[in-house]
Protein backbone atom coordinates (compact mmCIF):
# COMPACT_ATOMS: atom_id res chain seq x y z
CA UNK A 1 0.00 0.00 0.00
CA UNK A 2 3.04 2.46 1.04
CA UNK A 3 4.01 1.73 -2.40
CA UNK A 4 1.11 2.53 -4.35
CA UNK A 5 1.07 5.68 -2.54
CA UNK A 6 4.42 6.26 -3.08
CA UNK A 7 3.96 5.76 -7.24
CA UNK A 8 0.45 7.42 -7.39
CA UNK A 9 2.11 10.54 -5.32
CA UNK A 10 5.19 10.65 -8.33
CA UNK A 11 2.48 10.42 -11.10
CA UNK A 12 0.73 13.24 -9.65
CA UNK A 13 4.05 15.37 -8.80
CA UNK A 14 4.96 14.39 -13.10
CA UNK A 15 1.07 15.34 -14.21
CA UNK A 16 1.35 19.05 -12.06
CA UNK A 17 5.12 19.74 -13.47
CA UNK A 18 4.08 18.85 -17.02
CA UNK A 19 1.03 21.01 -16.61
CA UNK A 20 2.91 23.88 -15.52
CA UNK A 21 5.73 23.48 -17.89
CA UNK A 22 3.14 23.73 -20.95
CA UNK A 23 0.91 26.31 -19.71
CA UNK A 24 1.48 29.46 -21.60
CA UNK A 25 4.25 31.85 -20.26
CA UNK A 26 5.71 35.04 -21.44
CA UNK A 27 8.75 34.79 -20.39
CA UNK A 28 10.42 38.24 -21.38
CA UNK A 29 8.88 41.51 -22.89
CA UNK A 30 7.04 43.01 -24.11
CA UNK A 31 9.60 45.38 -25.52
CA UNK A 32 8.72 48.57 -28.13
CA UNK A 33 11.67 48.59 -31.20
CA UNK A 34 11.66 51.03 -33.86
CA UNK A 35 9.40 53.74 -33.83
CA UNK A 36 8.37 55.87 -37.29
CA UNK A 37 5.52 57.55 -38.12
CA UNK A 38 3.13 55.01 -38.90
CA UNK A 39 5.11 51.68 -38.25
CA UNK A 40 6.35 50.40 -34.92
CA UNK A 41 7.76 46.75 -33.62
CA UNK A 42 7.14 44.85 -30.60
CA UNK A 43 9.09 42.06 -29.41
CA UNK A 44 7.94 39.29 -26.96
CA UNK A 45 9.13 35.82 -26.10
CA UNK A 46 6.95 32.97 -24.98
CA UNK A 47 6.77 29.71 -24.08
CA UNK A 48 4.19 27.32 -25.22
CA UNK A 49 1.80 28.91 -26.23
CA UNK A 50 0.13 28.07 -29.68
CA UNK A 51 -1.20 31.55 -30.64
CA UNK A 52 0.12 34.51 -29.46
CA UNK A 53 -2.10 37.84 -30.03
CA UNK A 54 -1.40 41.03 -30.09
CA UNK A 55 -4.25 43.80 -29.82
CA UNK A 56 -3.91 47.68 -30.53
CA UNK A 57 -5.72 51.02 -30.38
CA UNK A 58 -5.13 54.70 -30.48
CA UNK A 59 -5.16 55.46 -26.41
CA UNK A 60 -9.16 57.04 -25.04
CA UNK A 61 -11.08 55.34 -27.90
CA UNK A 62 -13.12 51.89 -27.83
CA UNK A 63 -10.73 49.30 -27.01
CA UNK A 64 -13.81 47.19 -29.08
CA UNK A 65 -12.19 48.70 -31.55
CA UNK A 66 -9.07 47.16 -31.67
CA UNK A 67 -6.82 45.67 -34.34
CA UNK A 68 -5.01 42.28 -33.96
CA UNK A 69 -1.99 40.35 -34.78
CA UNK A 70 -1.18 36.80 -34.42
CA UNK A 71 1.26 34.52 -34.76
CA UNK A 72 0.91 30.50 -34.18
CA UNK A 73 3.60 28.29 -32.59
CA UNK A 74 3.58 24.35 -33.27
CA UNK A 75 5.58 23.65 -30.52
CA UNK A 76 6.41 24.17 -26.83
CA UNK A 77 9.56 25.87 -27.46
CA UNK A 78 10.90 29.21 -26.38
CA UNK A 79 10.01 31.46 -29.38
CA UNK A 80 10.66 35.09 -30.09
CA UNK A 81 7.88 37.13 -31.75
CA UNK A 82 8.70 40.24 -33.87
CA UNK A 83 5.40 41.90 -34.28
CA UNK A 84 5.21 44.43 -37.25
CA UNK A 85 2.30 47.29 -36.70
CA UNK A 86 1.94 49.54 -39.75
CA UNK A 87 -0.85 51.98 -41.09
CA UNK A 88 -0.95 53.60 -37.84
CA UNK A 89 -1.56 57.05 -37.55
CA UNK A 90 0.90 59.64 -37.00
CA UNK A 91 1.57 61.40 -33.85
CA UNK A 92 -0.37 59.17 -31.10
CA UNK A 93 -0.04 57.46 -28.33
CA UNK A 94 -1.66 53.47 -28.78
CA UNK A 95 -2.53 51.10 -25.85
CA UNK A 96 -2.42 46.93 -26.19
CA UNK A 97 -2.48 44.01 -24.81
CA UNK A 98 -0.60 40.50 -25.61
CA UNK A 99 -3.01 37.77 -25.70
CA UNK A 100 -1.73 33.98 -25.38
CA UNK A 101 -3.94 31.01 -26.40
CA UNK A 102 -7.30 33.91 -26.58
CA UNK A 103 -6.74 34.91 -23.07
CA UNK A 104 -5.25 38.46 -21.88
CA UNK A 105 -1.78 38.78 -20.32
CA UNK A 106 -1.98 40.67 -17.15
CA UNK A 107 0.87 43.11 -17.07
CA UNK A 108 1.95 45.85 -13.37
CA UNK A 109 2.74 48.15 -16.20
CA UNK A 110 1.33 50.23 -18.70
CA UNK A 111 1.73 49.04 -22.23
CA UNK A 112 1.96 51.76 -24.38
CA UNK A 113 3.81 53.19 -27.79
CA UNK A 114 3.87 56.82 -29.37
CA UNK A 115 4.44 57.31 -33.08
CA UNK A 116 6.23 59.82 -34.29
CA UNK A 117 4.51 63.21 -35.60
CA UNK A 118 4.60 64.45 -38.81
CA UNK A 119 6.29 67.67 -37.56
CA UNK A 120 8.56 67.98 -41.17
CA UNK A 121 8.20 71.22 -43.06
CA UNK A 122 5.07 72.42 -40.63
CA UNK A 123 6.80 73.02 -37.58
CA UNK A 124 9.77 73.48 -34.94
CA UNK A 125 11.53 69.79 -34.68
CA UNK A 126 9.96 68.60 -31.28
CA UNK A 127 11.86 68.05 -28.04
CA UNK A 128 12.80 64.77 -27.24
CA UNK A 129 15.10 63.03 -25.02
CA UNK A 130 16.58 59.20 -25.20
CA UNK A 131 18.93 56.93 -22.44
CA UNK A 132 22.35 55.61 -23.25
CA UNK A 133 24.23 52.66 -21.32
CA UNK A 134 26.00 49.65 -22.18
CA UNK A 135 27.81 46.56 -19.82
CA UNK A 136 24.41 44.86 -18.65
CA UNK A 137 25.63 41.50 -16.20
CA UNK A 138 23.28 39.60 -15.20
CA UNK A 139 24.63 37.20 -12.64
CA UNK A 140 23.87 33.32 -13.27
CA UNK A 141 25.95 31.29 -10.30
CA UNK A 142 26.58 28.17 -12.54
CA UNK A 143 28.51 29.90 -15.22
CA UNK A 144 30.06 32.73 -13.37
CA UNK A 145 33.81 32.25 -12.54
CA UNK A 146 34.61 31.90 -8.48
CA UNK A 147 35.00 34.88 -6.14
CA UNK A 148 32.67 38.05 -6.05
CA UNK A 149 30.14 38.50 -8.68
CA UNK A 150 30.86 40.56 -11.71
CA UNK A 151 27.52 41.29 -11.93
CA UNK A 152 25.94 44.27 -9.47
CA UNK A 153 22.85 43.62 -9.45
CA UNK A 154 19.63 45.09 -11.97
CA UNK A 155 18.11 47.04 -9.16
CA UNK A 156 18.92 49.84 -11.92
CA UNK A 157 17.09 49.44 -14.19
CA UNK A 158 14.08 50.19 -11.60
CA UNK A 159 15.73 53.95 -11.84
CA UNK A 160 16.30 53.82 -15.33
CA UNK A 161 12.63 53.37 -15.19
CA UNK A 162 11.49 56.10 -13.53
CA UNK A 163 13.77 58.61 -16.09
CA UNK A 164 10.93 59.46 -18.78
CA UNK A 165 12.31 59.26 -22.47
CA UNK A 166 11.50 58.51 -25.90
CA UNK A 167 13.48 55.41 -26.28
CA UNK A 168 16.97 53.95 -25.04
CA UNK A 169 19.97 53.77 -26.62
CA UNK A 170 22.08 50.19 -26.42
CA UNK A 171 25.43 50.51 -26.85
CA UNK A 172 27.25 47.21 -26.79
CA UNK A 173 28.01 44.30 -24.04
CA UNK A 174 24.31 44.22 -23.85
CA UNK A 175 24.14 40.66 -22.34
CA UNK A 176 27.66 39.04 -21.26
CA UNK A 177 28.55 35.38 -22.58
CA UNK A 178 30.81 33.31 -20.56
CA UNK A 179 33.37 30.47 -21.28
CA UNK A 180 30.76 27.96 -21.38
CA UNK A 181 28.65 29.89 -23.60
CA UNK A 182 30.19 31.24 -26.77
CA UNK A 183 31.85 27.80 -27.84
CA UNK A 184 28.17 26.48 -28.67
CA UNK A 185 25.26 27.65 -30.01
CA UNK A 186 23.04 26.22 -27.39
CA UNK A 187 25.66 27.95 -25.19
CA UNK A 188 24.87 31.26 -26.82
CA UNK A 189 20.98 30.81 -26.90
CA UNK A 190 20.97 30.31 -23.36
CA UNK A 191 22.85 33.18 -22.06
CA UNK A 192 20.61 35.84 -24.21
CA UNK A 193 17.99 34.26 -23.13
CA UNK A 194 18.98 34.72 -19.53
CA UNK A 195 19.36 37.86 -19.74
CA UNK A 196 17.04 39.00 -21.44
CA UNK A 197 14.36 37.36 -18.42
CA UNK A 198 15.81 39.62 -15.95
CA UNK A 199 12.99 40.25 -13.47
CA UNK A 200 14.31 43.95 -12.84
CA UNK A 201 14.34 44.57 -17.18
CA UNK A 202 10.88 43.70 -17.76
CA UNK A 203 9.17 47.18 -17.11
CA UNK A 204 12.12 49.07 -18.27
CA UNK A 205 11.87 47.23 -21.49
CA UNK A 206 8.02 47.87 -21.73
CA UNK A 207 8.12 51.66 -20.77
CA UNK A 208 9.84 52.85 -24.06
CA UNK A 209 11.35 51.93 -27.45
CA UNK A 210 14.81 50.25 -27.74
CA UNK A 211 17.43 50.67 -30.36
CA UNK A 212 20.89 48.93 -30.12
CA UNK A 213 23.80 47.72 -31.32
CA UNK A 214 26.77 45.05 -29.88
CA UNK A 215 30.38 45.05 -28.39
CA UNK A 216 32.09 41.49 -27.88
CA UNK A 217 30.46 40.22 -24.96
CA UNK A 218 27.26 40.44 -26.86
CA UNK A 219 29.00 38.74 -30.29
CA UNK A 220 31.07 36.42 -29.24
CA UNK A 221 34.38 35.49 -26.75
CA UNK A 222 36.17 38.24 -24.62
CA UNK A 223 37.73 41.07 -27.42
CA UNK A 224 36.44 39.06 -30.38
CA UNK A 225 37.05 40.25 -33.80
CA UNK A 226 35.92 38.94 -37.36
CA UNK A 227 37.32 35.50 -37.06
CA UNK A 228 34.76 34.37 -34.53
CA UNK A 229 33.20 31.20 -35.60
CA UNK A 230 30.16 31.64 -34.53
CA UNK A 231 29.59 35.05 -35.51
CA UNK A 232 26.76 34.22 -37.50
CA UNK A 233 25.21 32.29 -34.82
CA UNK A 234 25.08 35.86 -32.94
CA UNK A 235 24.61 37.64 -35.66
CA UNK A 236 21.22 35.54 -36.22
CA UNK A 237 20.60 35.97 -32.42
CA UNK A 238 20.68 39.82 -32.24
CA UNK A 239 18.59 39.83 -34.93
CA UNK A 240 16.23 37.24 -32.64
CA UNK A 241 16.49 39.75 -29.69
CA UNK A 242 16.28 43.65 -30.63
CA UNK A 243 13.67 44.61 -33.15
CA UNK A 244 15.65 47.40 -35.19
CA UNK A 245 14.41 48.46 -38.42
CA UNK A 246 17.46 47.16 -40.14
CA UNK A 247 21.17 44.92 -39.79
CA UNK A 248 23.84 45.67 -41.93
CA UNK A 249 23.91 45.56 -45.64
CA UNK A 250 24.56 41.86 -47.85
CA UNK A 251 23.12 40.32 -44.62
CA UNK A 252 26.33 41.37 -43.00
CA UNK A 253 26.88 42.77 -39.56
CA UNK A 254 23.92 44.52 -37.16
CA UNK A 255 25.06 48.58 -38.52
CA UNK A 256 22.04 50.32 -38.79
CA UNK A 257 20.48 53.82 -39.16
CA UNK A 258 17.66 55.27 -37.90
CA UNK A 259 16.37 59.06 -37.34
CA UNK A 260 14.21 60.65 -34.52
CA UNK A 261 12.95 64.11 -34.33
CA UNK A 262 16.10 66.25 -35.39
CA UNK A 263 18.92 64.02 -35.33
CA UNK A 264 20.34 60.83 -37.49
CA UNK A 265 21.66 57.94 -35.61
CA UNK A 266 24.13 55.65 -37.04
CA UNK A 267 24.52 53.00 -34.85
CA UNK A 268 27.81 51.09 -35.95
CA UNK A 269 28.85 47.25 -35.76
CA UNK A 270 32.52 47.37 -34.35
CA UNK A 271 32.99 43.19 -34.60
CA UNK A 272 31.74 41.37 -37.41
CA UNK A 273 34.42 43.36 -39.85
CA UNK A 274 37.05 43.70 -37.43
CA UNK A 275 41.06 42.62 -37.61
CA UNK A 276 42.22 41.75 -34.62
CA UNK A 277 43.33 44.61 -32.55
CA UNK A 278 47.10 43.48 -32.18
CA UNK A 279 47.43 42.28 -35.86
CA UNK A 280 50.71 44.62 -36.56
CA UNK A 281 50.38 47.68 -38.08
CA UNK A 282 52.72 48.49 -40.19
CA UNK A 283 52.27 44.71 -42.09
CA UNK A 284 48.84 44.99 -42.52
CA UNK A 285 48.65 48.78 -43.77
CA UNK A 286 44.55 47.91 -44.12
CA UNK A 287 43.79 46.74 -40.46
CA UNK A 288 40.29 47.89 -39.81
CA UNK A 289 37.93 47.80 -37.65
CA UNK A 290 34.80 48.88 -39.65
CA UNK A 291 35.69 47.25 -42.58
CA UNK A 292 35.43 49.26 -46.06
CA UNK A 293 31.76 47.84 -46.75
CA UNK A 294 30.84 49.62 -43.15
CA UNK A 295 33.16 52.53 -43.44
CA UNK A 296 31.46 53.94 -47.20
CA UNK A 297 28.26 53.35 -45.84
CA UNK A 298 28.98 55.37 -42.72
CA UNK A 299 30.30 58.05 -45.62
CA UNK A 300 27.36 57.86 -47.86
CA UNK A 301 24.71 58.51 -45.02
CA UNK A 302 26.85 61.37 -43.19
CA UNK A 303 26.95 63.67 -46.32
CA UNK A 304 23.53 62.67 -47.08
CA UNK A 305 22.30 63.30 -43.54
CA UNK A 306 20.61 67.31 -42.96
CA UNK A 307 20.07 66.99 -39.10
CA UNK A 308 22.22 69.33 -37.06
CA UNK A 309 22.85 66.07 -34.60
CA UNK A 310 24.38 63.04 -36.05
CA UNK A 311 25.16 60.58 -33.34
CA UNK A 312 27.57 57.71 -34.48
CA UNK A 313 27.04 55.07 -31.69
CA UNK A 314 29.72 52.36 -31.59
CA UNK A 315 30.59 49.79 -28.89
CA UNK A 316 34.24 51.20 -28.23
CA UNK A 317 36.17 54.39 -27.53
CA UNK A 318 36.54 56.57 -30.45
CA UNK A 319 38.41 59.73 -29.72
CA UNK A 320 40.54 58.64 -26.47
CA UNK A 321 44.20 59.03 -27.71
CA UNK A 322 45.15 58.17 -23.82
CA UNK A 323 44.15 54.89 -23.12
CA UNK A 324 46.06 51.48 -24.01
CA UNK A 325 42.55 49.35 -23.03
CA UNK A 326 40.48 47.95 -26.28
CA UNK A 327 39.85 50.89 -28.63
CA UNK A 328 40.31 52.69 -31.52
CA UNK A 329 43.53 53.73 -30.49
CA UNK A 330 44.40 49.96 -32.16
CA UNK A 331 43.15 51.44 -35.11
CA UNK A 332 44.82 54.70 -35.33
CA UNK A 333 44.44 55.19 -38.99
CA UNK A 334 41.19 54.38 -39.67
CA UNK A 335 40.20 56.56 -36.90
CA UNK A 336 42.25 59.37 -38.57
CA UNK A 337 40.58 58.02 -41.97
CA UNK A 338 36.85 58.79 -40.22
CA UNK A 339 38.06 62.07 -38.14
CA UNK A 340 39.44 63.33 -41.81
CA UNK A 341 36.59 62.78 -43.76
CA UNK A 342 33.99 64.82 -41.01
CA UNK A 343 36.68 67.79 -41.48
CA UNK A 344 37.22 67.92 -45.04
CA UNK A 345 33.75 67.68 -45.74
CA UNK A 346 32.69 70.21 -42.96
CA UNK A 347 29.68 67.63 -41.67
CA UNK A 348 27.90 69.27 -38.29
CA UNK A 349 26.74 67.80 -35.51
CA UNK A 350 29.04 65.26 -34.64
CA UNK A 351 28.86 63.28 -31.48
CA UNK A 352 30.49 59.78 -30.69
CA UNK A 353 28.37 57.76 -28.30
CA UNK A 354 30.41 54.52 -26.83
CA UNK A 355 30.64 52.24 -24.20
CA UNK A 356 32.77 49.10 -23.21
CA UNK A 357 35.00 50.64 -21.04
CA UNK A 358 32.88 50.10 -17.49
CA UNK A 359 33.65 53.85 -16.67
CA UNK A 360 31.18 57.18 -18.19
CA UNK A 361 33.74 60.01 -19.18
CA UNK A 362 33.02 62.78 -22.39
CA UNK A 363 36.41 63.13 -24.37
CA UNK A 364 37.18 66.21 -26.02
CA UNK A 365 39.32 66.56 -29.37
CA UNK A 366 40.34 69.91 -29.79
CA UNK A 367 42.77 69.64 -31.97
CA UNK A 368 40.66 69.35 -35.04
CA UNK A 369 38.38 72.80 -33.73
CA UNK A 370 40.18 75.17 -36.11
CA UNK A 371 39.82 72.93 -39.56
CA UNK A 372 36.26 71.92 -38.65
CA UNK A 373 35.25 74.82 -36.78
CA UNK A 374 33.62 72.99 -33.33
CA UNK A 375 35.34 70.35 -31.30
CA UNK A 376 34.39 66.44 -31.21
CA UNK A 377 33.06 64.81 -28.45
CA UNK A 378 32.51 61.24 -27.75
CA UNK A 379 30.24 60.26 -24.30
CA UNK A 380 31.59 56.72 -23.27
CA UNK A 381 28.22 55.20 -20.87
CA UNK A 382 29.30 52.66 -19.10
CA UNK A 383 28.49 50.45 -16.81
CA UNK A 384 24.92 49.72 -16.36
CA UNK A 385 25.44 46.66 -14.05
CA UNK A 386 28.51 44.76 -14.34
CA UNK A 387 31.92 45.44 -12.05
CA UNK A 388 33.00 48.95 -12.76
CA UNK A 389 36.50 49.96 -13.63
CA UNK A 390 38.95 51.78 -11.53
CA UNK A 391 40.91 54.20 -12.61
CA UNK A 392 42.61 55.29 -10.46
CA UNK A 393 45.65 54.47 -9.84
CA UNK A 394 46.03 54.36 -14.23
CA UNK A 395 47.54 57.05 -16.16
CA UNK A 396 43.98 57.27 -17.84
CA UNK A 397 43.32 58.87 -14.64
CA UNK A 398 44.07 62.85 -15.59
CA UNK A 399 43.10 61.96 -19.06
CA UNK A 400 43.89 65.62 -20.45
CA UNK A 401 41.47 64.86 -23.31
CA UNK A 402 38.51 64.09 -20.44
CA UNK A 403 36.31 67.19 -19.83
CA UNK A 404 36.36 68.13 -16.05
CA UNK A 405 34.60 66.24 -13.68
CA UNK A 406 33.13 63.87 -16.12
CA UNK A 407 34.74 60.54 -14.93
CA UNK A 408 32.12 58.23 -13.23
CA UNK A 409 33.87 54.90 -11.51
CA UNK A 410 30.19 53.58 -10.47
CA UNK A 411 27.45 51.49 -12.34
CA UNK A 412 25.52 54.39 -13.99
CA UNK A 413 23.67 56.20 -17.18
CA UNK A 414 23.24 58.59 -19.32
CA UNK A 415 20.46 60.83 -20.48
CA UNK A 416 20.84 63.17 -23.64
CA UNK A 417 17.90 65.71 -24.40
CA UNK A 418 17.98 68.17 -27.45
CA UNK A 419 15.74 71.27 -27.30
CA UNK A 420 14.97 74.36 -28.12
CA UNK A 421 13.68 76.55 -31.20
CA UNK A 422 15.02 75.98 -34.46
CA UNK A 423 18.78 77.01 -35.09
CA UNK A 424 18.89 77.20 -30.93
CA UNK A 425 18.88 74.02 -29.92
CA UNK A 426 20.38 73.11 -26.83
CA UNK A 427 22.17 69.29 -26.00
CA UNK A 428 22.18 68.04 -22.85
CA UNK A 429 24.27 65.27 -21.56
CA UNK A 430 23.80 63.90 -18.07
CA UNK A 431 25.30 61.44 -16.10
CA UNK A 432 22.75 59.42 -13.41
CA UNK A 433 23.92 56.83 -10.71
CA UNK A 434 22.78 53.54 -10.13
CA UNK A 435 20.60 55.21 -7.59
CA UNK A 436 19.38 57.94 -9.64
CA UNK A 437 21.47 60.65 -8.43
CA UNK A 438 22.76 63.26 -11.03
CA UNK A 439 26.68 62.94 -11.53
CA UNK A 440 27.25 65.72 -13.86
CA UNK A 441 25.57 67.25 -17.04
CA UNK A 442 27.27 69.19 -19.71
CA UNK A 443 25.60 70.98 -22.44
CA UNK A 444 26.50 72.19 -25.82
CA UNK A 445 24.91 74.77 -27.75
CA UNK A 446 23.98 73.54 -31.85
CA UNK A 447 25.80 76.60 -32.63
CA UNK A 448 29.32 75.29 -30.94
CA UNK A 449 28.52 71.92 -33.58
CA UNK A 450 28.82 73.92 -36.65
CA UNK A 451 31.20 73.15 -39.11
CA UNK A 452 32.57 76.22 -40.68
CA UNK A 453 32.38 76.75 -44.39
Amino acid sequence: MVILKSILLSVFTFLVLVSFAQKPTILAGPMPGYIEHKETAIWLQTQCAKKVSLQYWIANDDAKNASTLTKTVDNCQITNHHFIIGDLAMGKTYNYQILLDGKVANFPYPLTFKTKPLWEWRTNAPDFNFLVGSCLYVNDSTYDRPGKPYGQGTDIFLKMNEKPSDFMLWLGDNTYTREADYGSASGLHYRYQHTRADKNLQPFLASRNHYATWDDHDFGSNDACKTYPLKETTLSLFKNYWANKTYGENNQGVYSMFSFSDADFFMLDDRYFRDYQFLNDSLNPNKTQLGEQQIQWLFNNLIYSRAPFKFIAIGGQFLNENTDKESYNFYKKERERIINFIVVNKISGVIFLTGDRHHTELIKNTTVETSLGYALYDLTSSAISSRASDLSKSPEFNNPMRVANTLVMDNNFCNISITGGRGKRILNMQCFDKNGALKWEHKLGEEELRAKR
